[in-house]
Formats: C-alpha cells, structure tokens, sequence
C-alpha cells in the first residue's frame, strides 16, 4: 500500500503526456480520403468517379487513398480543427508536377511565357473533385480557354480568311500547339521548315532541290499568318507583289511593277513552296 501513492503519481504523469503527444503523433499520421469524405462526401464522391480519381484507382487504391493529402497537404489538424487556414485551399502547380513531371519539364523551354507570367496548372485545369466534361480536365474547351488570355489569336478566327476544320468550325488550339512542350505541337517555335504545318499540308512539304529560303528560315509564317488575315490564303499582305518584295526589293529592272501582270508574282514564279526543276521558281 506504501507505494500506491507514487505509482499513481507515475501513472497520471504518463496520462498526461500521453494527452499533450496524442494530437501531435495524430497529425503525423496519414489521413486516408475515406476520412476526408466524413465531411467532404460529395467532393469526395465525385472525386472517386472522376477522371482524376479514376486514373489513381487504376494505378493503386492507395494511390487514391493518399490523393487529398497529396494535393492539400497533411491534414491532421484539419481534422482535429477544421478551418481554412491550416489546409492547402489551392496546390500550386508544384504539387501537380509531383505527379505530373513530364508534362510540366518541357514548358520553361517551349513556352515560356506561361511560367513567366505566373500561370499555374488550376488556371487551366480542373482539380477533378468534379468531371468538367472536357479533354484533359481543361475547365473550358481550348478555344476558349486559351483565347481568355491571347485575344489577339481568338479574334483572328473570325476574320474572313481563318484556320478552320471545314467551312465555319475554327481549329482547337491543341491542334497545334502543346503549351506542355511534347511532342511537334510542343516546339512550334523551334521547328523550321514547316514544322507542323506540312504535317496536313503535305504537297508543300518537300523536300525540295530548289526550295523558297524563307520557308528554310522561319517557315511557313513567314509569308502566312497562322490563325487568320483579311487576304486570301491567310497572306500576310493584300497584294502578292508587296509580300514578295519584302525579300526580293532588289527585282529586275525588266519588272515593271506598274503593270498588272507583273505584279502578280506568282503567275510567273508558280513553284511558290520550292521547285525540283528551276532555281528562279518558274515551275515544280
């Protein structure tokens, strides 16, 4: 009976530490997203039958367990004390590369414009707590998304010579380009000699004994605006004669380019994209 004093005095000491270390190996420990859905039931129902969590299922259900704490952080003081202050609201796209690796390397390189101006993934995609019902999980269909941003290009669609699948439906952006950097539609800027376009437009690709220099050099926008002009043939000019003199000020005094038919450069120089024949373009 002696030592019934100090064994309880032992035992409610370790009751108390007991009570301070609890919360704090609690918030160590992994919070599954089935806890999550204790509060979060309707996110996270339709995270499960999402695009997003579809695809961490078919990798692993554990992958799927972890994939509230992956994206928003540990979230043990979360459930302890649920506010917004001890949880991450909005991953940046940091999180979304842990993952996602090979889609966020190649962007710093091939479009660069994008970091550099602070645009991250959730400006573009959806988080997936809900299927947004469009490619990729993108929150508004390419056309309208990018042109949000580059309105210059979206307005080119509606000029009278634009690019366009058939008569009146412009092309997706993601046509052509790939902001993620993969692939051909990734470096655009980095390709020469028609790059992607002679991927559709294959009776200009070539290659060529005699070919035009400036497709060589900056490719097909050199002479064409990519999205959409006022002139035929999305020509950067009106007339053909002030493209072409552009490069070629130097013409020959035997062109009078007061007359019509001179001015038409092409009717002439008709091998335009390259010539196997003559070295002046007169034919193919």
């Amino acid at each position: 009976m002696r030592r019934t004093l100090p064994t309880l005095l032992i035992l409610a000491s370790m009751v108390a530490i007991g009570l301070v270390l609890t919360p704090v190996l609690a918030a160590d420990e992994p919070v599954p997203l089935d806890t999550c859905a204790m509060c979060h039931d309707e996110v996270a129902a339709a995270f499960v039958a999402g695009p997003h969590g579809r695809a961490m299922a078919k990798v692993s259900k554990d992958i799927l367990q972890r994939s509230c704490e992956t994206c928003h952080g540990p979230a043990g003081k979360h459930v302890d004390d649920p506010s917004t202050t001890n949880i991450n609201r909005h991953p940046s796209s940091s999180v979304c590369a842990s993952c996602h690796a090979d889609r966020a390397g190649g962007m710093e390189l091939t479009t660069p414009g994008h970091p550099r101006n602070d645009v991250q993934c959730l400006d573009c995609h959806s988080p997936g707590h809900k299927d947004p019902g469009t490619e990729h999980m993108l929150r508004l269909p390419p056309r309208q998304l990018c042109g949000s941003c580059h309105q210059q290009e979206a307005a080119a669609f509606q000029l009278p010579y634009a690019h366009r699948e058939g008569a009146h439906k412009p092309f997706a952006c993601t046509t052509c380009h790939d902001v993620h950097g993969e692939g051909e539609r990734g470096r655009l800027e980095l390709l020469g000699n028609g790059g992607l376009c002679i991927s559709c437009h294959t009776g200009k690709a070539g290659p060529f004994v005699f070919p035009h220099p400036p497709r060589e050099v900056d490719g097909c926008v050199t002479c064409h605006d990519p999205h959409g002009s006022v002139n035929p043939r999305q020509l950067k000019r009106h007339e053909v004669a002030d493209l072409c003199l552009e490069c070629h000020a130097d013409v020959s005094v035997n062109h009078n380019l007061s007359q019509a038919r001179v001015r038409a450069c092409q009717n002439c120089h008709a091998a335009i994209h390259g010539s196997n024949r003559d070295p002046r373009l007169l034919s193919e």
